[in-house]
């Protein structure tokens, strides 16, 4: 979902958010009726109370963390569930499981597939339960029971069919934004990663980016003189040194040939000291052979929407520090940008 652009993710979590509303709206309604009675109708009414909050956070939050989209779906499998044993009428209830595959369709686009699997579980004991307690107090025939019973199995579970899909186009979509050489992210993927942070966690404040860009110091020696298997060698040692030095608050990507970025996203003012240690620590490096590598940084303000611009004019001047500091280390002999023996 995150590889949309805000304004679709924005009516993404609207359309969310409207279908909680209309499943609460749906148990309110059905509250008062004879489908309920004695503590059912209670706890049906506090169940359909709480989707008005949540559905409040998909209208006016960011697009929820990984945790909480899981605890999303359980929530409404919890909820939708204990509605449907509670009913009374049940071959209503039977009719009511369709709901799942609301949140069907919700899980196999937006949770991991392990996730998805537990949740299909889930359903498919809801309903035999349903079944088992219809067919024992002879809501229906047994024929009728198992009709009904397969055509809502049937429904719930027809979005499985995208599974395979989704976990195909994710799969590519993923291929997109990793450098293949190195494993790090490439341009593109570093535009997602930070769109991404933007609209899980900075989506309402204001938010501090910075970006520290670095090459390697006579990359173009080295392809020449050894080849470009060489070159590639020492692209890799420098991005797993680049792992290695950087903490999860930085999302780290090869630009192109032999230059890396690394962009952080935080709130104004907590940024300097982050980029002072990340700086020092990379101006001391020393990859493969000997070879120094060339830093500079920049820092910017960035809103939601914005940030592929901000990064790109962000990079541009980190680069130009770094192509300054290049040319003063060259000036004072502290340079190492040959093959050491």
């Amino acid at each position: 979902m995150l590889d949309l652009d805000a304004g679709r993710v924005k009516i993404t979590q609207f359309f969310i958010g409207a279908a909680t509303v209309v499943i609460g709206l749906i148990g309110l309604l059905s509250a008062p009726s004879e489908e309920y009675d004695g503590i059912g109708v209670v706890v049906v009414v506090l169940v359909s109370l709480t989707t008005f909050p949540v559905s409040l956070r998909w209208f006016i939050g960011g697009w929820p963390t990984p945790k909480a989209l899981v605890a999303y779906v359980v929530y409404a499998d919890v909820s939708i569930g204990a509605c449907l044993l509670l009913k009374q009428d049940l071959l209503t209830a039977i009719g009511g499981t369709v709901l799942f595959a609301v949140v069907t369709m919700f899980a196999v686009i937006a949770v991991r597939p392990l996730v998805y699997w537990i949740h299909m579980a889930a359903t498919v004991l809801v309903l035999a339960i349903v079944c088992v307690r219809a067919a024992l107090n002879d809501a229906a025939s047994g024929w009728v029971v198992i009709a009904h019973s397969l055509t809502m199995l049937l429904m719930f579970g027809a979005p499985m069919i995208l599974v395979i899909y989704v976990s195909e186009l994710r799969s590519r979509a993923q291929q997109s934004l990793v450098d293949p050489l190195t494993g790090l992210r490439n341009r593109r993927g570093l535009f997602a990663a930070v769109e991404t942070i933007l609209l899980t966690s900075h989506k309402d404040r204001s938010a501090q980016m910075s970006a520290v860009v670095l090459d390697v110091d006579g990359m173009k020696h080295v392809n020449d003189t050894f080849g470009h298997h060489t070159g590639d060698a020492v692209l890799v040692d420098l991005a797993q040194h680049l792992r290695a030095v950087t903490s999860h608050s930085w999302v780290v990507a090869r630009l192109g040939g032999d230059e890396f970025a690394c962009v952080s996203v935080a709130e104004p003012g907590t940024t300097e000291p982050r980029i002072d240690a990340l700086a020092a620590a990379l101006s001391d490096t020393r990859v493969m052979s000997g070879l120094s590598v060339s830093v500079g940084s920049a820092t910017t303000e960035v809103g939601v929407g914005d940030s592929e611009q901000a990064i790109l004019l962000l990079l541009r001047t980190a680069d130009a520090e770094m192509y300054r500091a290049k040319s003063a280390r060259k000036q004072s002999g502290d340079y190492r940008g040959s093959v050491q023996g």
